[in-house]
């Protein structure tokens, strides 16, 4: 049985899903935002749906650790983004 999550998310691959600070580097070097720009809309994960579009990933690799690692899933970051801008149009 499919479900129309299967059908509007293509499946990932472990090249999809990086952590932020490589996501960082990346976007610097292709000079589409800067680390400070991300880092400030990951803060924010939560409230701009980040989160709840799969593009932010939280992940506690040590329990008793009090901050998560983040990794970005790329297509979905992509897809979140061009979303924002057409609402933000």
């Amino acid at each position: 049985m499919t479900t129309t999550t299967d059908i509007t998310r293509p499946p990932l691959t472990l090249s999809d899903i990086v952590p932020f600070v490589d996501f960082c580097r990346e976007a610097e070097k292709l000079k589409l935002a800067t680390r400070s720009g991300l880092q400030w809309m990951l803060r924010y994960r939560h409230e701009n749906g980040l989160i709840a579009s799969g593009a932010v990933v939280e992940k506690r690799l040590n329990p008793t650790a009090k901050r998560p690692a983040l990794f970005i899933v790329k297509p979905r970051f992509i897809a979140w983004l061009a979303n924002d801008s057409q609402q933000a149009a």
